[in-house]
């Protein structure tokens, strides 16, 4: 991951312009998708139908493309449900998809409120221990509960990530001047 002035007091804008530099110039890949504002339960579907045309043309696999699919949707579900707001008030975030001869990265940034940073570190470093058997027994048992949060999720989204991309997540959280971080996770997915 990108390492921007020690994660201290960056904007947003900052943020996501230095991971499109990276993927695009340091790392060679190609931006099939981006995405940087506020968001909106409308911006879900049609992200996640644009890069299934874009993954069709490109001549993916039936089972890549429904990994992927999976992926946006839970990723943008969790940033309209968990992710922060902005001092105007506005949920801003950013998507970004990229794709090399090996596979795929999908990048989600959204804002965490500083009562949420402990917990969303130490979630989503417990996931990353679970091995595929694990999660998926999390998975199941998450279900069965049927356990809501506050905000109205169960907890599925990120185990469904790590799942569909049998990579573990990658993820910074970055101080913003406001007292507010900013997550960046990075889900990997091969073309395999």
């Amino acid at each position: 991951m990108i390492d921007i002035q020690k994660h201290i007091n960056v904007s947003i804008d900052t943020i996501y312009q230095s991971y499109l530099s990276l993927y695009e110039k340091d790392l060679g890949f190609h931006v099939l998708l981006k995405y940087y504002g506020e968001f909106s339960v409308n911006l879900i579907r049609s992200f996640a139908d644009g890069v299934e045309e874009i993954m069709i043309k490109l001549g993916d696999k039936r089972h890549v493309i429904k990994r992927m699919f999976s992926i946006l949707v839970e990723g943008l579900q969790n940033i309209h449900l968990h992710g922060g707001l902005d001092d105007n008030g506005q949920q801003t975030a950013f998507l970004i998809v990229t794709h090399n001869n090996l596979g795929y990265k999908v990048l989600f940034g959204n804002i965490v409120e500083p009562e949420d940073r402990s917990s969303v570190k130490t979630y989503l470093g417990n996931i990353n221990n679970h091995s595929d058997e694990e999660l998926k027994q999390l998975y199941l048992s998450i279900l069965k509960d049927g356990y809501l949060s506050q905000k109205g999720g169960a907890g599925l989204g990120i185990v469904t990530m790590r799942i569909k991309s049998s990579e573990d997540l990658q993820y910074r959280i970055y101080d913003l001047p406001s007292n507010k971080a900013f997550l960046v996770m990075e889900v990997e997915l091969n073309k395999q």
